[in-house]
């Protein structure tokens, strides 16, 4: 149902059983999935593509412009993936380079006035909260979770199961599994609720302990901290992403 306040241009291609909210606002080149919620005062913009079984709530706007002074208004992109709530007046701005997308996965759940901005990658079954405020090129990867106004730097990632508190101001990479927290921020220890909630076993749990106790609080240089997690602990798909995650790193660890 689209309701009769809507503005939805003719070009966009709107999936079955979609209710379009009163004042929505949905360009031309708009893409929804199946089975979505568009609520009031919904703005889809130009290059914005949504997938199946979403909820966009009131006020939000997906596709503006990046807040980039180097845009020059070139052919980009939003697209989303599938099962998202995005709640109230949410922005997600599209990529500033020519042809390239912001990338929001599945199963997300995206809280009141968060702000992603463009060229992030958001990955799958994390949840933003409130006021977060996601800076350009930003990775976040699966089951992470962003407390509410805690600003993110630009090009700074996330590790999947890492958890940011709230208001912590985050200017280096996160580890996957591990906890952002307190004044200045620092690593404080394993996201040990969070991973059990996600089923790990025992095994990984006292793992992933272990790695946090070489990394973080060992003493040793991080070359010399991961030699010693990749030589003494078990050849498990939890150490050999944390190791990558390290090697990888461009803007360093969080520690």
């Amino acid at each position: 149902m689209i309701h009769k306040t809507a503005i939805v241009s003719e070009k966009a291609k709107i999936g079955k059983n979609v209710n379009i909210g009163h004042f929505a606002i949905i360009d031309d080149e708009v893409e929804i999935g199946d089975n979505c919620e568009i609520g009031p005062k919904v703005h889809l913009l130009n290059g914005t593509k949504i997938g199946n079984n979403n909820y966009i709530g009131e006020g939000t706007l997906i596709g503006n412009d990046p807040q980039d002074l180097k845009f020059k208004g070139q052919k980009t992109y939003v697209y989303i993936g599938n099962n998202n709530v995005i709640r109230e007046y949410v922005t997600i701005h599209k990529s500033t380079i020519e042809g390239n997308a912001t990338l929001v996965g599945n199963n997300n759940f995206i809280m009141t006035m968060a702000h992603i901005a463009h060229d992030c990658k958001i990955g799958n079954n994390i949840i933003i909260v409130n006021y977060a405020g996601i800076s350009g090129h930003v990775e976040i990867h699966d089951f992470a979770f962003i407390s509410g106004l805690t600003p993110i730097h630009q090009n700074v990632r996330i590790g999947s199961y890492a958890m940011i508190g709230g208001g912590e101001k985050i200017t280096m990479d996160v580890a996957p599994f591990m906890m952002a927290a307190d004044s200045p921020t620092r690593i404080i220890g394993v996201n040990k609720v969070g991973i059990k909630r996600r089923g790990f076993t025992k095994e990984k749990i006292e793992t992933i302990e272990m790695m946090y106790k070489i990394f973080f609080r060992s003493g040793l240089q991080a070359k010399e901290a991961l030699a010693k997690i990749e030589n003494e602990l078990p050849k498990i798909e939890e150490v050999s992403y944390f190791i990558n995650f390290i090697k990888n790193s461009k803007r360093g660890i969080l520690r």
